[in-house]
């Protein structure tokens, strides 16, 4: 799938974000909380060199409040107001230490012109080096409020495009993606990859 690139700005690779559903749920938003303003305010930036996603306060918000009601009774929620991980991830949970797997999550799905990228599993939660509770390890979700950074802006980092293919058409402006296992894509490429470290 691919969607065009609208021009803001030179040294970042914006596309036209324009909602997002969780478990193909759409949030009700509306479409102007999206639409950047002239001076580029409010654009998506798709960013390699920023590890997880923010959102701007209200699509942040009404996303937080979807996931947490999906995932009532499936992750417990960490009950410490004041813990905010990397300064905007509100969001976080307990998670038994020995367990091997993340339990069922739904998929978060943001929505291009065009194009879909779905963000499931371990690209939606994050375990917080050395942050314990008892038995349980601290994994907090993978979106944040740009608002609490100081960023006008949705970015969408590189967390949420692990396993995924991502094509720069920059002749033709354009950005693609498709899911991939990238443990398999060395050996689809005919590339050592124990050798490429």
């Amino acid at each position: 799938m691919s969607t065009p690139l609208p021009y803001f700005d030179r040294v970042a690779y914006s596309v036209q974000l324009e909602g997002i559903k969780v478990n193909n749920k759409v949030l009700p938003l509306p479409k102007s909380v999206f639409v950047p303003d002239h001076t580029g305010a409010g654009q998506t930036m798709v960013d390699s060199g920023t590890q997880f996603t923010f959102l701007l306060g209200p699509v942040y918000s009404a996303l937080r409040k979807e996931f947490l009601l999906q995932t009532a009774g499936v992750l417990r929620v960490l009950n410490e107001p004041h813990y905010v991980f990397q300064g905007a991830m509100d969001l976080c949970y307990l998670i038994d230490s020995t367990s091997s797997s993340l339990p069922y999550l739904p998929v978060v799905k943001l929505m291009f012109r065009g194009a879909e990228m779905s963000v499931s599993g371990q690209r939606l939660l994050y375990r917080v080096p050395g942050e314990v509770r008892g038995k349980d390890s601290v994994w907090c979700f993978t979106f944040g409020n740009s608002d609490e950074l100081g960023i006008s802006s949705f970015l969408i980092g590189h967390h949420q495009q692990q396993n995924v293919w991502m094509e720069y058409d920059l002749e033709n402006s354009r950005i693609g993606f498709a899911e991939l296992r990238c443990d398999l894509a060395g050996q689809r490429l005919g590339l050592d990859v124990k050798n490429l470290a």
